[in-house]
């Protein structure tokens, strides 16, 4: 790649921090790489109306370990164990394929030890129409990924459903908690940081309201596919 790399008139990457990563790797030369977000149809997402008696972590990736959810289902067995937010539950969906079936199923044991197998669900597969009504009844979100990823899509989707999120402070995750004004950053890879973060926000209704209507007025600001349109014609 880095050879063929100079043949290249224009890269297009979907964050800063991912365009600074590639640049490096295939020594780009300046103006090679163009930095243009990815867009979504924000007019399918309804805002999100969570029952207040049950708050509700989401999570919607595919279901690996580098998503971090392993650090999220520890993380959700800590704060239940605190009894600082009562009846908090999780719901996990996103893509599931039978290599992931052994892993899922250790988590599965995991909750079951801990006694709260019956707070967790599984969404694993939805169509779109099942995402949509996914992230309409969540609280707070989270994809706690172990890696830096180049954008996080699924961080938009919650954002402009009026989801406050919670993610590592790493790749393009701060980035996008900048841009969004939607969510708050925690320590990577780290339970115990991210149960405490969780915790923090699941208790305090005006933040989350007010990072609610910040994420959902700047997703349609600059995270619309017309923007994304907007910005490819530039």
């Amino acid at each position: 790649m880095k050879h063929h790399a100079r043949s290249i008139r224009r890269f297009i990457a979907p964050s800063p921090f991912y365009a600074g990563h590639m640049r490096q790797r295939l020594d780009a030369a300046e103006g090679q790489i163009k930095v243009m977000p990815n867009g979504i149809d924000t007019t399918a997402f309804t805002t999100s109306s969570p029952d207040p008696n049950w708050p509700t972590i989401g999570y919607f990736a595919r279901m690996i370990h580098g998503k971090g959810l392993t650090t999220l289902v520890d993380a959700f067995i800590d704060l239940a164990k605190r009894g600082t937010v009562p009846r908090v539950k999780l719901r996990i969906g996103g893509a599931k394929t039978p290599i992931d079936e052994k892993y899922v199923a250790e988590l599965q044991r995991k909750l079951k030890a801990a006694g709260l197998e019956k707070r967790v669900e599984w969404l694993p597969n939805v169509s779109f129409k099942d995402k949509v009504h996914f992230f309409h009844d969540l609280t707070v979100f989270s994809v706690p990924a172990t890696y830096g990823e180049a954008f996080g899509l699924y961080v938009i989707e919650a954002v402009s459903s009026g989801v406050p999120v919670v993610q590592p402070d790493h790749g393009a995750f701060p980035e996008l908690i900048a841009a969004t004004e939607g969510g708050v950053l925690c320590k990577p890879d780290d339970a115990k940081a991210l149960a405490d973060t969780l915790e923090a926000l699941l208790n305090d209704d005006e933040h989350r309201e007010r990072l609610s209507k910040n994420g959902i007025n700047k997703v349609r600001q600059e995270f619309s596919a017309t923007r994304m349109a907007e910005r490819f014609e530039a």
